[in-house]
């Protein structure tokens, strides 16, 4: 299985880590000095990204907190394209996380599993996210209905 299978699948897997990115910032030490617009930064001083504030960046995203729309990530739009780092759900550049394509294909395994047997409901408001820890997750409860289906999805 590659990124290219199931593409609105993989795409709605990305619009919800653009939503709700699992890490609240990735670090990373500049290896030379670096100036950006106005500022320098220093050689061997770390860098704090946050994938939460670049999923929400106008420039990049066409109304990125209005709704979940997975299309963006989908031509004609392709809208995390708009530049290099436009989208960073599993960091970027040279270091981006090398378990990214081990995640998607675990990841659409399991919900193409869900989506094709199970009916799935969620029984009040989705939760907020809990940015307590390193890696966020949702506050409880945590709630799901579900209910197997007759015959699944074909």
């Amino acid at each position: 299985m590659s990124r290219h299978d199931m593409p609105l699948l993989h795409a709605s897997v990305s619009e919800a880590l653009r939503l709700r990115p699992p890490l609240i910032f990735l670090m990373r030490t500049a290896m030379t000095d670096l100036q950006i617009k106005d500022v320098v930064i220093p050689r061997t001083d770390t860098i704090f990204l946050s994938p939460v504030y670049s999923g929400l960046r106008e420039e990049i995203f066409s109304k990125p907190t209005e709704a979940y729309d997975p299309y963006r990530f989908l031509a004609p739009r392709n809208e995390h394209e708009k530049h290099t780092h436009g989208w960073v759900g599993f960091g970027g550049g040279r270091h981006r996380c090398l378990g990214e394509q081990f995640a998607y294909v675990q990841i659409k395994t399991i919900w193409s599993y869900l989506l094709r047997n199970f009916e799935l409901e969620a029984p009040s408001a989705l939760p907020v996210p809990n940015y307590e820890a390193l890696v966020v997750g949702p506050k409880p409860p945590a709630l799901l209905k579900y209910r197997r289906r007759a015959q699944p999805l074909v």
